[in-house]
Parts: C-alpha cells; structure tokens; sequence
C-alpha cells in the first residue's frame, strides 16, 4: 500500500502532538557542522566560569569550518534553539546542555549491558541474596531465590524485585552496591518529583492515577496483572510523556508526614548515594507499608505505615494526592 504525504516532509508527518516546535528542532539539527558547533561549545562550558562564551573566530577554528559566511548560516539555524549570541561570543543555552547531555551520559549510544552481579542486600520476600543486571537501559534488582514481585516477560529478567530507567553512565561507579544506591536513589527523586505533578526530565505538568487489578489473586505474582500488589500508580508527563509507576504505598515514602513520622522515631531515611546502608534502610521502611482499598468510587486507598509500635494512616485519591491523614 502507497502513502500519500500532503506535507511532503517525513518530519511534519510523524510530529502529531510535538507540534512544529519539535520538527524545527530536529530540522536544525539535521547537520554534521552544526552538532560540531554544539560540541565545541559543550567542550569550552564550564559550569563554574564567569563566561563560556567561543569569539566566532574562535568557535569557527574549533570546528576547523573554512567558509566564514557558511560557517554564520549554520550558527543562526542554531540560535534561539540551541545557541545564545552574547557580546562575548556563542555559548550553548540550556537546552543545548541537555541534549550534549543525553550524549554524554551514553543513552542509546551503545547495548550496554551488566552482567548479573549480588549486592550485599537480602530479598525480603523470600531472604536470598539480591543481585542487580543492566539491559535495555534499565537497572534491575533481582532475586536469586525466588519469582521477584513481577511476572517474567520480555521487558523484565526473571525474578525482577524493580526496575529503574539508567543512563550507562551511571555504571561507571566502583561497585555493584554504588550502582544499585544510586539507579534507587535516582528513581525515588524522580517519582517525588512526578507525584507533586513535576516532570523530572522537562519540568512540565504530570497527570498521576491509580490502576486497580480487579481479578487480583493476593498469593504470589497475580496471573491476571502478573504483579504482587493489587493497586499500581502511574504518573505520565502531559508534555513528553516521561513515566513511572510502582506500588503508591511505597511511593509515599518521601511524603513530608511520612519522613516526619520516621524522623520522630529516631529514623533517618535521608539520602546519600554511597551510603548503601541508608537506602537498604529506606527501602526495608517502604516494604512495610501496608495499602487496602477504602472506596472504590470514588477512589480511596489507605497506606498504613507501622513503626516501633506506632503506626500512621495516609488516605490517597485516583490522583496519588494525600487527601486524608490518620494519625
């Protein structure tokens, strides 16, 4: 079957909701001198320096461009996008970073892969040693014992416990343990982010609901959603569509009357990537939150979280908002 493309332009067809703005984008992009440009510029950045700004003779001599009104044409089709003209010269605005940035950190660059390694964690289900594996741009925790809290499919390796989205950069760090506090430590600052309605990659609106398995079987993975818990939020960013989900009782780890619960009871469930004892610590706190559902229309799901003999109950609507507290 043949297509007929009224706008004659592959762009513009495949945008539907990025709007013009983004085919723009990559139409800029869409040269080898121009990413050079960005290159050049990313390699004279410094986040600590009174100006990062290149002299066009300077930028134009890193790109090693002869012609000097070719190498101008390029440098406009980047400004007010990518590039900023000051009177110092060209330096990369903020949205130039972030896409250096995606280089940068490895994403997509490379099948990166880790091979299954322990960590010095014990499963809580079933008390056999934790291990973590990277692929397909995921770090996952997986249990060497049991099925984990997710049902094998080809997106998840068997006996996943989580799974969180990390850039191969991140496996740069010295040891497994590192590795794993940091993708955790990560994903928590993340999920904060999403459940106060702010995307984490581009700083817009994110809508959060609940997705209740109505046939749930409560006794290992359910056969009908293939998970452990019967209630999974879920958060998507409005405007680039950046999400996560997980079980919205453990979510609410880092809700402020939560952390002040803990903090009352001489807990500190506070954040250091290369303090591997604090996030085993803060995820042991999160499995033992205790979540039922209180109303089905409209939605109300009550969290329970039990400690040193005192307990505090948190009401959450479809929205993932704390719309009640028990105390």
């Amino acid at each position: 079957m043949e297509y007929t493309n009224a706008t004659e332009s592959p762009l513009e067809a495949a945008a539907g909701a990025a709007g013009p703005q983004a085919v723009d984008a990559f139409k800029h992009l869409s040269d080898e001198t121009r990413l050079a440009i960005l290159l050049a510029l990313w390699e004279a950045y410094d986040p600590f320096a009174d100006d990062n700004a290149l002299s066009f003779s300077e930028l134009r001599k890193q790109v090693e461009y002869e012609t000097s009104g070719n190498f101008s044409y390029h440098l406009e089709k980047l400004e007010g996008h990518f590039v900023e003209s000051t009177a110092d010269g060209y330096r990369l605005k903020r949205a130039g970073q972030k896409l250096v940035r995606a280089v940068i950190a490895g994403t997509g660059l490379t099948d990166t892969t880790l091979a299954t390694t322990e960590i010095d964690v014990d499963c809580l289900i079933c008390g056999e040693p934790l291990a973590i594996t990277y692929q397909n741009e995921q770090l996952y925790t997986v249990c060497t014992g049991c099925d984990g809290r997710f049902a094998t499919g080809d997106k998840k390796p068997p006996g996943t416990i989580m799974g969180f989205a990390f850039d191969p950069a991140g496996l740069s760090r010295p040891t497994a343990e590192e590795i794993f506090a940091a993708s955790v430590f990560r994903a928590m600052q993340k999920f904060t982010m999403q459940m106060g309605g702010l995307c984490p990659d581009c700083s817009g609106p994110v809508e959060g609901s609940i997705h209740v398995c109505e046939d749930h079987v409560p006794d290992g993975l359910c056969s009908n959603c293939g998970r452990r818990y019967e209630f999974q939020a879920r958060w998507v960013c409005t405007v680039c569509k950046n999400a996560g989900h997980g079980p919205p009782g453990e979510n609410l780890v880092l809700h402020p009357r939560v952390v002040a619960f803990y903090a009352d009871h001489g807990l500190d469930i506070g954040y250091d990537t290369n303090d591997f004892a604090t996030i085993v610590r803060t995820l042991k706190a999160m499995s033992d939150h205790e979540q039922e559902l209180v109303s089905a229309d409209p939605l109300r799901i009550r969290v329970t979280i039990r400690y040193d003999g005192d307990r505090l109950r948190l009401i959450i609507d479809e929205a993932m908002n704390v719309v009640e507290v028990e105390e």
